[in-house]
């Protein structure tokens, strides 16, 4: 009788801790697929804000060329 609590305690607490540690990692990964889905959605937003610099950039330049161009007009006028 002694031998069986002295194995069985042991063997009982093991079990009971992988139980919990089991579950411990799939709250981890529920929390790890969250912060996932909220750096994507991070991402594509600076994508597309970043997008939107590039286009405004290239109108800035665009026009910028179309004012050198008549400033070299009227230099020479």
């Amino acid at each position: 009788m002694h031998d069986t609590i002295t194995v069985g305690v042991p063997v009982l607490a093991i079990l009971l801790g992988i139980l919990l540690n089991q579950r411990g990692l799939e709250r981890l990964d529920l929390r790890i697929d969250k912060l996932e889905t909220k750096i994507e959605s991070r991402f594509v937003h600076m994508e597309s804000r970043i997008d939107r610099v590039q286009a405004d950039m290239a109108q800035f330049y665009r026009i910028l060329g179309e004012h050198g161009a008549k400033i070299e007009n009227m230099q020479k006028g």
